[in-house]
C-alpha cells in the first residue's frame, strides 16, 4: 500500500513539474494582461487544480459561494499573498 501512494505522489509531483512551469506561468501573464487591456479589471494569475488560473475579484467571490474555498478568506488581503502576478502591482512576478 505504501509503495502505491509513493509512486502516485511522485506521478503528481512531475505533473505539477511540468504543468506548473514558467512556459505556462508566461502564457497566463500573458492572458492576464491582455484581459486587462480589454476590460479594465485587476486580474490575478493562481495555482490551483493543477493549472495557472486568471482570475478577477468577481471570479474568486464566486468561488468562496460555490464552497470551494472557505468563507472567513477575504478577495483581496488573503489572495493576494498566494498570486504569483497581479495586474495592479506588475512588479511581482513569480515569487
Amino acid at each position: 500500500m505504501k509503495l502505491a501512494k509513493l509512486f502516485k505522489r511522485s506521478l503528481i509531483s512531475l505533473y505539477i513539474r511540468f504543468k506548473g512551469n514558467k512556459i505556462y506561468l508566461n502564457k497566463a501573464i500573458r492572458l492576464a494582461k491582455k484581459l486587462h487591456k480589454e476590460s479594465g479589471c485587476r486580474y490575478r494569475v493562481f495555482f490551483f487544480g493543477y493549472k495557472y488560473r486568471v482570475w478577477t475579484r468577481q471570479d474568486i467571490k464566486e468561488r468562496k459561494r460555490s464552497d470551494l474555498f472557505k468563507k472567513h478568506l477575504k478577495a483581496g488581503a488573503d489572495f493576494d499573498k498566494i498570486c504569483f502576478y497581479d495586474t495592479n502591482n506588475n512588479s511581482n512576478v513569480s515569487k
